[in-house]
C-alpha cells in the first residue's frame, strides 16, 4: 500500500449535508426560503413552523435529484 492510500485511509470521511423532510423539532413538513434562483448552495433552509434550521439550498438541491427511496421511513 503506498503512503497516499494510508494517509487516505486514516482520514475519517467528510460529513455529507442532509436535508431534513420532516422538521426533528416539531414535525412539520412546511419550510420556508426567501432567495432568489441563483442563491448560493449554503443558504439556509428553515420550518416554517417553528424556524429550526432543516438544511441548505444545496442539500435540498441534492435530495430532489437523489434517488433515495426511504425519506419518510419510520
Amino acid at each position: 500500500m503506498t503512503s497516499m492510500k494510508a494517509s487516505q485511509l486514516e482520514r475519517p470521511p467528510v460529513p455529507r449535508a442532509e436535508f431534513r423532510i420532516v422538521c426533528i423539532n416539531c414535525g412539520v413538513l412546511g419550510i420556508v426560503f426567501d432567495c432568489t434562483k441563483d442563491a448560493p448552495a449554503s443558504t439556509p433552509i428553515r420550518c416554517q413552523h417553528c424556524g429550526a434550521p432543516r438544511g441548505t439550498l444545496g442539500g435540498l438541491r441534492e435530495l430532489s435529484v437523489s434517488q433515495r427511496q426511504d425519506l419518510f421511513d419510520v
